[in-house]
């Protein structure tokens, strides 16, 4: 008899209409697929494991005998999955490493398959902007001209940049020109992306993300703005690409592209290099399943520059531009893990 191939993808927050569509999928796949959220995770000194526990709404009006039972049978054993799909991280890296400490001691012969491999770095900096700005640059991707620091010194090298003697300038500082962009390391689908035409309005923006910055920890870089008529999301699914949509702003107010700004839509093709720019960056970023954005200098398909790099990517604009079955493929991909030499 064939072995169900069975996959724990994790998340935060509530069941989104994006892991339904992929839990469909993989019933219609015939491939085991538990949506656990992390609120599920949890462990107990004296029996010393980490484990799932199961639907508790299952032990409201039991007795307590019958109760026990239930919830003794509603464990789920992490090591008893084929493949951990780590959908989401954001503020759950405390439960992700309890997970792979789990995984780490495993009592099992053969352990899950992790999805995507910073899981095993166990450094939650490596799913944020900045670090993606770095760590691509270094390995020879273009990426927008970046600074990373306190608000208050990214305001201070724009009031710089402006000074009319250049000799006052530092040197080996990025030279930036308005309008510039200000990012949230941490941001997600464009929501924390600003954009400012002067020093005037840079300085507003840094005063309103400034108790972001303060009371909750949210970082911020300077970056240089990219004019363009659109740019590309490619979906990247290990070392394969999967489509490529195009996204551009329907309003003039608005310079972000994305779908869930209101950004237009379509399937698009690119040449085989900057597919290519896209698997390398999302390999290098230690990422399976990904949306990598690409835009081009001065609208020059020769002049690809790397945006992003997206973990858990969102794909309803996707597969409405390209009519590609997205949640389908991205369980064939998981399954296919299992299989692997």
């Amino acid at each position: 008899m064939k072995k169900e191939t069975k996959i724990a993808l994790f998340f935060g927050g509530k069941i989104s209409q994006h892991l339904v569509m992929l839990k469909k999928a993989a019933k219609k796949l015939g491939v085991r697929l538990d949506l656990v959220s992390y609120n599920r995770v949890c462990f107990d000194t004296e029996e010393l494991k980490v484990k799932i526990r199961g639907d508790l709404s299952k032990l409201e009006g039991q007795p307590q005998g019958i109760a026990r039972t239930i919830k003794n049978e509603g464990w789920l054993q992490i090591n008893d999955y084929d493949v951990l799909f780590f959908r989401t991280t954001g503020k759950h890296w405390e439960e992700v490493d309890l997970i792979m400490g789990e995984v780490e001691r495993g009592e099992h012969k053969t352990r899950p398959y992790i999805v995507d491999p910073i899981i095993l770095n166990g450094k939650p900096s490596m799913a944020c902007k900045a670090y993606q700005m770095l760590t691509l640059k270094r390995a020879g991707i273009d990426v927008p001209k970046s600074v990373y620091g306190s608000l208050w010194y990214l305001f201070e090298i724009m009031r710089e940049q402006i000074t009319p003697n250049p000799s006052l300038r530092k040197e080996g500082n990025s030279i930036f020109s308005f309008p510039v962009i200000i990012k949230g390391s941490g941001g997600d689908r464009g929501t924390r992306v600003f954009k400012a035409d002067n020093i005037d309005e840079l300085e507003n923006l840094v005063k309103e993300l400034r108790k972001s910055e303060t009371e909750e920890g949210k970082r911020y870089m300077l970056q240089e703005y990219i004019p363009n008529d659109g740019d590309y999301r490619v979906l990247v699914l290990g070392k394969k690409v999967l489509g490529v949509m195009k996204r551009s702003s329907q309003d003039k107010a608005e310079f972000r592209n994305n779908y869930s700004a209101g950004g237009a839509v379509e399937v698009a093709n690119l040449p085989q290099e900057v597919l290519d720019l896209a698997v390398k960056a999302a390999d290098v970023c230690g990422l399976w399943v990904a949306g990598v954005d690409v835009a081009f200098r001065n609208n020059d398909i020769n002049k690809p520059v790397i945006w992003e790099v997206n973990k858990g990517p969102q794909f309803k604009g996707f597969m409405q531009a390209t009519g590609i079955d997205v949640p389908k493929e991205i369980v064939k991909f998981l399954v296919s893990l299992t299989k692997s030499p």
